[in-house]
């Protein structure tokens, strides 16, 4: 098993003293984040002076550190940037983590021989996605944590591009980057890395007749996953093509990190060794005794979704003594030494390691008149390598006749060689290319963007028409039953079709038959594609693909990564897309970058509040104004949590009650076998129309999810009223609650 190639073991590193252990216990690498712009805030993280010295060190050990600036970046913030990663390019950074596209464009053009590792915060699930990023300049991509083994063989066979997998450590309930929960119940955005993991809170579960499904009371944690543990899947990992296994617990302590990098390196070596890796009991037992919560999983690597997953019932954080102590000492760096004395002429020390070698030259070798100096004095002098990163492994020393020096010119000597030895090292590592600055660039005003041209397929072309003007409105259904009401009002333009209404087996003669009705009256109909789009969605849209064109369709409402790709590769873009909020926009920097790359129309993010609103260009940004927004996108399906999947194509809707007894609508999307959560309060800025209007986006959107015929009417009346016949809007009429999201009060 030899010629299998070693996947990276990729360690967390919440603070030095953990980068350190990670290293010592056998990392290749690890993952720390800076001041600013890292997903876990709250972690101690590094200052600059730490960091700075953290990349050192890992290259005095021959191994690499990757800095996350893996959060959603607003305008500001985008033009800090270049100054904030400078020095640590400089110091010979290896890799950023970025979750937002400006991002990842912004250091391409700043530090272009920067390696860009693509956050699983972007979620990207399948080849189409991993493809586009690779395209956009991207070296790695960190897979969506929901990924199957055959899924990652897949995308393996199908692209070049480096594949990072999450393989121990904590799991979220949601796709990474699609999660609201927490900014919009407590303000703390996931996207900023603040989140306040309102999915480890207690929660009933209630079927549509709000019957309670939880089996027992004590069943009352089903959004909290277990820690994931592959430890025993580690041959299929490898077989899989992983190129790097990558440890979670930027949170947890030294020891922690320290223990679970040992276990892992030892099976990794062991399993290409001798191709076994048969997991010792007591090996488990540490992993354990490091942290879990509620015991461990493996994932989905096996299993699409499932009870066994999840802790259930009040998830116990155990937590035994680990027996770490021995990566918490600095490993040195073993050192061979060749000193060379000969009377009359300078000393002369030569160290080497690792590639580097040096030698020093320095006071001149005397004669020696009473003792002269043997072998073994001289070896021990040079031996003292004191607080150095270095450890003397071997020393040969040369005499020639007897030879006096001073010990303090030994020590002189050695000191010299090994400060030479370091910045040689180093200095392979450092980088000397000025980077430019963001001011440099034009900012975009609207209307200014100049798009790139693209080839079209002939059933795209009738869709450039359809370009969005100011004060135009559309709606978005996700029911059936939602369609007559929209179809009888005017002033909406463009209906997007929701894809989870429509079964697989009869998905085109539906959408034919919609798409009908919307033209009969006028409208332009949009196809809102999968919020999830993994394989055999793929699969399924590549053989249905010139039968959806032919129904008629006028666009796509664009949901990730993956469809960008997938819309990229059928040469469907500009005109006929618009990318929805989850393709987040915070700046102007990254409209302009995904405008580059082709995709000229978005969603106006959920998380901006009024002022920073203001602050961005809104020319072909489409704003949400009405809907129950998705809090959650997950792999799991808390029907069958509780023994309920029929496997039907729409199952309905059921709910989560929290100890506020507040319900969270949950519906299942059975054709992709995903769940959404929503805000039970709609959000609404119809009663604010005459600000909403100063923000001059191209068009409005009302989102209808749970909504039945009746409320649809209603909301629409009313925002006529407010928008259209300057008049205010009955709200009460139509909720009874409702949220102005983050337009007041932002998110942290």
């Amino acid at each position: 098993m030899t010629h299998q190639k070693s996947p990276e073991l990729l360690a967390p590193a919440g603070s030095f003293q953990a980068c350190k252990a990670a290293v010592c216990a056998g990392a290749d690498a690890v993952y720390a984040g800076g001041s600013q712009f890292g997903a876990r805030a709250y972690a101690e993280n590094f200052t600059q002076d730490q960091l700075l010295e953290a990349i050192d060190f890992v290259h005095l050990h021959g191994k690499k550190l990757y800095l996350t600036v893996n959060t959603l970046l607003k305008q500001k913030e985008m033009q800090m940037l270049p100054d904030y990663l400078r020095p640590y390019y400089l110091q010979g950074l290896d890799a950023v983590i970025v979750q937002d596209f400006g991002v990842m464009q912004l250091v391409r053009e700043h530090f272009p021989d920067l390696a860009i590792h693509i956050s699983t915060q972007m979620s990207a699930a399948s080849a189409c996605g991993f493809s586009y990023l690779q395209k956009q300049g991207a070296a790695r991509v960190v897979a969506a944590r929901e990924l199957s083994l055959e899924e990652i063989r897949e995308i393996r066979s199908c692209t070049e591009i480096e594949i990072e997998c999450f393989v121990h450590g904590a799991l979220c309930y949601c796709y990474s980057g699609q999660c609201l929960f927490s900014s919009m119940l407590g303000g703390r955005s996931g996207n900023r890395g603040r989140c306040a993991q309102p999915c480890r809170l207690p929660y009933t579960a209630l079927d549509e007749a709000h019957h309670r499904l939880n089996r027992q009371k004590s069943e009352c944690y089903p959004l909290s996953p277990k820690d994931l543990c592959t430890i025993e899947q580690i041959p299929e990992l490898i077989e899989a093509g992983i190129t790097s296994f990558k440890i979670e617990g930027r949170m947890k302590s030294a020891a922690y990190t320290a223990g679970v990098t040992a276990v892992y390196r030892r099976y990794i070596d062991q399993y290409l060794e001798t191709g076994c890796a048969d997991v010792r009991k007591q090996d488990l037992e540490r992993l354990l005794q490091t942290g879990n919560r509620s015991g461990f999983t493996q994932g989905y690597y096996k299993q699409r979704n499932g009870r066994k997953m999840l802790a259930m019932t009040c998830p116990s954080h155990e937590k035994g003594q680990t027996e770490e102590d021995r990566f918490m000492e600095e490993k040195k760096i073993p050192v061979q030494a060749a000193a060379c004395l000969k009377v009359g002429e300078l000393a002369g020390l030569t160290v080497s390691c690792q590639e580097s070698s040096v030698t020093v030259r320095q006071e001149l070798v005397q004669a020696a008149k009473n003792q002269p100096m043997d072998a073994a004095q001289i070896m021990a002098q040079l031996s003292k390598t004191g607080n150095t990163p270095f450890v003397m492994e071997t020393v040969d020393v040369q005499l020639q006749e007897a030879v006096f020096l001073p010990k303090q010119a030994l020590n002189q000597l050695r000191r010299a060689a090994l400060e030479q030895l370091l910045d040689d090292i180093l200095r392979r590592y450092k980088r000397t290319t000025p980077a430019s600055s963001l001011s440099d660039q034009k900012e975009m005003r609207p209307g200014c963007v100049q798009m790139q041209k693209h080839e079209m397929r002939p059933e795209c072309v009738q869709m450039q028409k359809h370009q969005m003007q100011p004060g135009f409105f559309t709606a978005l259904i996700e029911a059936e039953i939602q369609l007559g009401a929209v179809l009888e009002q005017d002033f909406i333009g463009r209906i997007y079709l929701d894809s989870s209404m429509y079964n697989h087996g009869s998905f085109t003669t539906q959408l034919k038959e919609h798409v009908r009705y919307i033209h009969d009256v006028g409208k332009q109909a949009y196809l809102a594609l999968p919020a999830v789009f993994r394989a055999k969605t793929v699969q399924f849209y590549q053989e249905h693909w010139k039968s959806i064109c032919e129904s008629g369709i006028d666009g796509y409402l664009v949901r990730t990564q993956d469809e960008l790709g997938f819309l990229d590769q059928m040469r469907c873009t500009q005109d006929c897309c618009v990318m929805d909020h989850g393709l987040y926009t915070y700046s102007n920097h990254t409209k302009i970058c995904y405008a580059k790359a082709g995709w000229r129309y978005d969603t106006v993010p959920l998380e901006l509040n009024k002022k920073e609103l203001r602050e961005r260009h809104h020319a072909d940004s489409e704003l949400i104004i009405y809907g129950h927004m998705p809090l959650m996108t997950s792999a799991q399906c808390i029907q069958k949590t509780f023994g309920r999947c029929g496997k039907e194509a729409r199952s309905g809707i059921c709910y989560l009650k929290d100890r506020y007894a507040k319900e969270f609508p949950v519906r299942n999307v059975c054709s992709e076998c995903y769940n959404m959560i929503y805000n039970p309060q709609p959000l609404s800025l119809i009663q604010l129309a005459e600000e909403i209007r100063q923000l001059q986006p191209a068009s409005y959107r009302l989102w209808f999810t749970i909504e039945q015929e009746e409320t649809v009417r209603l909301v629409l009346k009313n925002t006529k009223q407010a928008f259209l016949d300057h008049q205010k809007p009955d709200l009460p009429a139509v909720t009874a609650a409702y949220t102005n999201g983050h337009y007041k009060r932002g998110a942290l």
